[in-house]
């Protein structure tokens, strides 16, 4: 979703009015732009926001104390718990509808697991009653798996929330719009690839330094990611250490279930034996990541198999391809040199790679015409083709529900490769020939799609002659459909 599409979602819901209190949520991955959103917001509408540290409840409660009593000029407020907090908070919106943020929420939680009941009694028929208003309260954090367990199941605010909007870093195109690089796709694609759509990994984390053409790309890269002083050289370390949901368990863990999977290990299995576990002693640290936003899923369009795991922004990608397990490397020798001589190599391989996979994958879900596709996307992602007796890994597969809800029952409307170190030419179209053959009768009438950074005049020139090859290079994938 568009940032614009984020401010109108918020600002709705500051300016409704519903004649009580209401609540709503809003959270997504750190450094992506909820707290600049909130405030710019509940500032101009003359609210009051307040963010949580990490610490007991006491000492939160008399910092919010200390603000509360500022904003309303009357000197500090003596809050001796939260239910006393909540009713001054709810009291800002007694006479018009008010903003009123609580940022990093998950700090609130992780000193006191109870405050969501309070929460709830606060906003519940009583607590309406007894401190009528028309306060606009957002409950704000990072923790994804913290933040979305408060609507789910029988949660106490389960039915509670009039907005809940979970935030993403900017996708491949935003991200490029944002950068000013639309024009330049290959720039776009490489500073991508290192920082995906995160917006505080290209302003504050790079000292609001970025390349400025492809040439300036490895002084870039050397000096603001790769080098031990750089701020995102460690990030990926303290984006694990300061979620709640992660805190409690074993960090080396968790840090090597994203290693695995960042250079190669996609599979629960594979990664269980790169670790020297089994699948069912992983399965929890595995789901702990995914729930965090930490890890992506991806369920076969095709086939009922097991699935396949992929990390969820570029950023870890190269993180733990290049960054952590180059790290004596990058200590010992100049991070420009060490780039240019072994890394830049490891980039294109390890992360350049599967990135672009996951940014083809994109490009059909969000942006291909469904007359490109030969239909509607319903199940898009990554599958495999047994070809003369050889799994073969198919990196987009297109497939619609049809007459059948099982896998095995969809209809192929389109087969995709994605090279992003490569001049693709008409042997990849004849590899894909030969994986839509194998599937049988569903994929017959199956389009073909490469995307590639260039193609060769022969490609292209076949792809020119028939209806069933789509050619996407940089340029349409960044701007075209």
């Amino acid at each position: 979703m568009p940032t614009a599409d984020y401010r109108s979602h918020v600002a709705g819901f500051f300016d409704s009015e519903v004649p009580k209190h209401s609540l709503g949520l809003v959270y997504g991955r750190r450094r992506i732009g909820k707290s600049t959103l909130l405030e710019g917001l509940a500032h101009d509408r003359g609210g009051f926001v307040w963010e949580a540290t990490r610490t007991e409840s006491a000492i939160q409660l008399t910092r919010l104390g200390e603000q509360l009593g500022s904003h309303l000029g009357v000197g500090r407020l003596a809050l001796e718990n939260w239910e006393e907090a909540f009713r001054q908070l709810l009291a800002l919106g007694r006479d018009r509808s008010v903003p009123v943020v609580l940022d990093e929420f998950g700090h609130v939680l992780e000193a006191d697991p109870s405050v969501d009941s309070i929460v709830a009694a606060a906003l519940g028929p009583a607590g309406q009653r007894s401190n009528a208003g028309r306060s606009r309260l957002v409950l704000c954090g990072s923790a994804i798996a913290m933040m979305s367990a408060l609507t789910a199941g029988e949660a106490p605010l389960r039915g509670r929330a009039g907005m809940e909007l979970v935030m993403q870093p900017h996708d491949f195109r935003a991200a490029a719009e944002w950068l000013g690089s639309a024009s330049a796709p290959d720039l776009a694609a490489g500073v991508y690839a290192v920082i995906g759509g995160v917006i505080g990994y290209a302003t504050d984390m790079v000292d609001f330094d970025l390349p400025d053409s492809r040439a300036d790309f490895t002084r870039w890269v050397a000096a603001r990611v790769l080098s031990p002083a750089a701020t995102l050289h460690h990030e990926a370390t303290t984006l694990l250490a300061e979620d709640p949901t992660l805190a409690g368990a074993s960090p080396v863990l968790h840090h090597g279930i994203l290693g695995a999977i960042a250079n190669g290990a996609v599979s629960a299995g594979k990664i269980a034996k790169k670790l020297g576990r089994s699948v069912s002693n992983l399965d929890p640290a595995l789901r702990r990541l995914i729930a965090a936003g930490f890890v992506i899923r991806h369920t076969d369009p095709i086939r009922a198999q097991r699935p396949t795991y992929t990390l969820a922004d570029p950023f870890l990608q190269f993180h733990y391809a290049v960054l952590e397990p180059h790290g004596p490397l990058l200590r010992e020798r100049d991070p420009h040199e060490a780039w240019e001589e072994r890394l830049s190599a490891v980039f294109g391989s390890r992360v350049r790679g599967p990135v672009f996979e996951e940014q083809a994958r994109s490009w059909v879900r969000r942006y291909a015409d469904p007359a490109v596709l030969g239909g509607f996307a319903d199940h898009v992602g990554p599958s495999t083709a047994v070809v003369d007796g050889v799994e073969r890994q198919l990196d987009v597969v297109v497939a619609a529900d049809g007459a059948g809800a099982l896998p095995s029952e969809r209809s192929v409307l389109a087969l995709g490769e994605a090279k992003a170190g490569e001049t693709v030419g008409t042997g990849r179209l004849t590899e894909l020939e030969r994986a839509r053959a194998a599937l049988g009768g569903r994929a017959a009438h199956a389009r073909l799609l490469l995307f590639a950074p260039a193609f060769t005049d022969e490609l292209r020139a076949a792809a020119g002659r028939r209806a069933d090859v789509e050619l996407v290079d940089l340029a349409r994938l960044y701007q075209g459909d």
